[in-house]
């Protein structure tokens, strides 16, 4: 009851002040809110914190309620914890935003809704803590204009996200690039509404936060408690709760509870529905957590500017539920994380097949170009300077995907070798990736790789640049008896380097010989090409329309 009173409470200050903004208002002070003047742009924020969002009523907000309250350290994460403190280090957080007042002064927020200064109601910090999940609050590496903070975990707990910001105080720098790109001076339209970003699969909020920092409106989807509280904190202490929405739905392709698989070590960032993605590999704790599912056509009915899907080996779920959004609205751009080497950890034939069949049907169906932009974390140059070229992914790559799956699952993937090919290599069928066409999409890849996803009129020097090669260690259209790797970085099967495998698998993996044992293999493979012989991983296929039955 008195949360809601509360809460009703902060919404009318918000609506007068809207109405008639005037000087501070003192509030009685069991609320621990005061009432301000609106932020203004270009207003300079408090040493060490973010800025806050302009135009928008300012509350602010003063409690002692954290357990490490008033030990003379500001351990909210807000700003530094003192005058002399390195801001390049990370802040240990300990404490909910406004409830370390003593320590850190009070906070100020355009939130004029704060559940946690009800003390019955956890904030996000105390919802970690007692999770035993540590926060640590770090300035991120980002252009002036969109500057913000960030909180992540331990890195030795967490290798990916957390990883690399404790040590280059950024996520996935090619990714953020194309974001920038795509949304700089695009978040505003002329008639004063804001462009809308929906993430699916926010994590703890990198790409949400620096498109609200552009100036989109975002919704976020983030069903993992774990992750969502990170990402309410990384909301609420940027200031962002007036342009990022969070729901804590899984996006599927049918409504109803879907089971997510979360680890506590590892890549956090795997947690996935029934951990379809997660390495049994690695041990460490796993938390099961049931959730509503829901379909994107059923939840958003308006244009998209920019849609990011990262969902571990989801992905085909996630576009099938966005049909209807794909026909009745425009999404100019899709960033997705593609992950075939999810469902292929439990050989599940069906989601194998239904990962490449969806970027069929993107292209096929709904008019999309396909570019790879590789791990995301390299060819970035810095924040200006163009883009590297992506390179296309197109039907002919795709059905070569496809077929090999079809191919996996009747026990025919790599085999029957020629007796010619008598070498250690050869000796088995089934594996991957060396088993895989050459001329296929999955080829180029270990387990997964990023996508830009976007419409024809958006490829070209102003938008998504492409290679005139396609994807393929092997171009799609090379004739038959091609069986060489050809690439600038001399890659084989699986993106790895030919110069760093093992000699007796650099034959099988389409990599020319790098030692004297491996002549007579290459020799014997030569004279097959030359008798018109093909290995069975280098078959050639037909007219892509009829392959993948789009006719």
């Amino acid at each position: 009851m008195w949360r809601g009173r509360q809460t009703r409470w902060a919404a009318l200050l918000w609506a007068l002040v809207a109405a008639a903004p005037g000087p501070t208002l003192p509030l009685r002070p069991w609320l621990g809110l005061r009432l301000l003047e609106s932020s203004t742009a270009g207003e300079e924020p408090e040493p060490g914190a973010a800025p806050l969002t302009p135009g928008l009523p300012v509350f602010e907000h003063c409690t002692d309620t954290c357990s490490m309250a008033r030990n003379g350290v500001c351990e909210e994460g807000r700003r530094m914890p003192s005058p002399d403190f390195n801001n390049s280090l990370p802040r240990m957080t300990y404490c909910d935003l406004g409830s370390d007042c003593a320590d850190c002064g009070p906070w100020r927020t355009t939130a004029p809704q704060v559940p946690w200064m009800d003390v019955k109601t956890p904030g996000a910090i105390r919802f970690l803590r007692a999770k035993e999940v540590q926060v640590r609050v770090k300035p991120a590496v980002v252009p002036p204009d969109v500057s913000f903070l960030y909180a992540y975990t331990d890195p030795s707990k967490d290798y990916d996200v957390s990883w690399h910001m404790e040590h280059a105080g950024m996520v996935e720098p090619l990714l953020s690039k194309i974001f920038y790109r795509i949304l700089k001076d695009r978040c505003l339209r002329p008639d004063g509404s804001r462009a809308l970003v929906v993430d699916v699969g926010a994590n703890f909020g990198w790409f949400a936060i620096l498109a609200a920092r552009l100036g989109c409106r975002v919704i976020a989807y983030e069903p993992v408690p774990l992750f969502r509280h990170m990402l309410l904190y990384n909301i609420h202490v940027n200031d962002l709760t007036s342009r990022i929405e969070v729901r804590d739905k899984a996006v599927t392709d049918k409504p109803g509870l879907v089971k997510m698989v979360v680890p506590y070590s590892g890549i956090w960032g795997t947690a996935g529905i029934d951990g379809l993605n997660i390495d049994h590999a690695i041990e460490g704790k796993k938390e099961d957590v049931h959730v509503q599912g829901v379909m994107l056509e059923d939840e958003v009915k308006e244009d998209v500017l920019l849609m990011k899907v990262d969902v571990e080996g989801w992905e085909p779920g996630v576009m099938a539920g966005a049909a209807g959004l794909l026909r009745g609205q425009r999404v100019e751009h899709i960033v997705m994380e593609y992950t075939p080497g999810a469902p292929e950890r439990w050989y599940n034939f069906e989601a194998m097949e239904a990962t490449p069949r969806m970027l069929v049907d993107l292209i096929h169906l709904y008019g999309y170009r396909v570019g790879s932009v590789g791990d995301g974390k390299t060819g970035f140059g810095d924040w200006d300077a163009p883009l590297p070229p992506a390179r296309e992914v197109t039907l002919d790559n795709l059905k070569y995907d496809v077929a090999d799956v079809r191919l996996w699952k009747d026990g025919r993937l790599g085999c029957p070798y020629d007796d010619m090919l008598d070498f250690k290599a050869w000796a088995g069928c089934f594996g991957v990736p060396e088993s895989l066409s050459a001329r296929s999409l999955r080829a180029e890849l270990t387990h997964n790789v990023n996508l830009w996803i976007t419409k024809p009129e958006h490829v070209g020097p102003s938008g998504m640049e492409l290679e005139p090669r396609p994807v393929g260690l092997i171009p799609p259209d090379a004739p038959p008896n091609t069986y060489w790797v050809n690439n600038t970085y001399n890659f084989g099967m699986g993106g790895r380097p030919c110069d760093g495998m093992d000699a007796e698998w650099q034959v099988r993996h389409h990599c020319k010989y790098s030692v004297p044992e491996c002549a007579a293999e290459e020799a014997a493979l030569e004279k097959l090409l030359a008798e018109g012989r093909v290995p069975p991983q280098a078959y050639v296929l037909g007219d892509a329309v009829t392959e993948l039955g789009l006719a």
